[in-house]
């Protein structure tokens, strides 16, 4: 279960003191760099990844000289309906936290952060046939002033709006990816588009042919056919080169 440990008796703060302290307040040693054994602050090395995911948005917070995370999970929250704005950010802590800040300033409650799949589910949604509804049975709710709560709903919080960590290589890659799939509401991204557009050749070529847009110069030399770009690549400013084998191929690619 996801808690913050609570201070020695005699330094323990009053709820409202809680609510608005400091990190320092809440966890002494939260704003040291470095612990002595030299591990990051918070990083147990506990293998439940949402724990370890929860530890990294508390250092993430903890940098930012804003306050823990408020573990309010044993009171569930009611009342949400299909009207409720609910923004939900799948993954990582750390990669949307301004984000997440942002949005807390300007609708607090609505931008909710899932760190772990058993914190939503997928069903299959009553507008769309064939795509599927978000619901969100637990997160980190961001408020005013850069606070955060641990909220569980009951009943599951269904998200208006989804974006998240789809690169691949990130540890959480692999199920937000599953997560977002075929979602009935709008979504800032997707493993499909990470994917082309952190490929550089892919992402100019889209650019120059297809937007009319000057890319910079470029020279690209792949190995045999790709299925994701054209036989000829024709587009001003990229020069495409392929390699059959990239053994014995020196002067050709000095001569390019």
């Amino acid at each position: 279960q996801l808690s913050m440990a609570q201070p020695s008796a005699e330094q323990v703060p009053s709820p409202a003191e809680q609510e608005w302290a400091g990190p320092e307040a809440l966890c002494p040693g939260w704003l040291e760099d470095e612990a002595p054994n030299g591990d990051v602050p918070g990083d147990s090395g506990d293998p439940d990844d949402a724990t370890h995911a929860f530890e990294r948005l508390q250092s993430a917070l903890c940098q930012e000289g804003l306050p823990p995370t408020l573990d309010c999970s044993t009171e569930p929250r009611t009342g949400f309906g299909p009207l409720d704005v609910t923004v939900c950010i799948l993954g990582s802590p750390t990669a949307f936290l301004p984000v997440l800040l942002e949005g807390g300033t300007r609708c607090p409650g609505a931008m909710v952060l899932c760190l772990s799949p058993t914190w939503a589910s997928r069903v299959p949604s009553e507008s769309c046939p064939g795509a599927w509804s978000l619901l969100l049975s637990q997160g980190v709710s961001f408020m005013v002033g850069g606070h955060s709560v641990l909220e569980t709903f009951v009943p599951p919080r269904r998200a208006n709006y989804v974006t998240g960590t789809f690169v691949p290589w990130e540890p959480e890659g692999s199920w937000v990816s599953e997560l977002a799939r075929d979602l009935d509401c709008p979504m800032g991204g997707s493993a499909l588009l990470t994917h082309r557009l952190e490929d550089l050749l892919i992402t100019r070529w889209v650019l120059a042919a297809r937007a009319n847009l000057p890319v910079p110069p470029t020279l690209a030399f792949v190995l045999g056919a790709r299925g994701d770009l054209p036989a000829k690549l024709e587009v001003p400013g990229v020069r495409l080169v392929r390699l059959q084998d990239p053994q014995g191929q020196d002067s050709l690619v000095q001569e390019e």
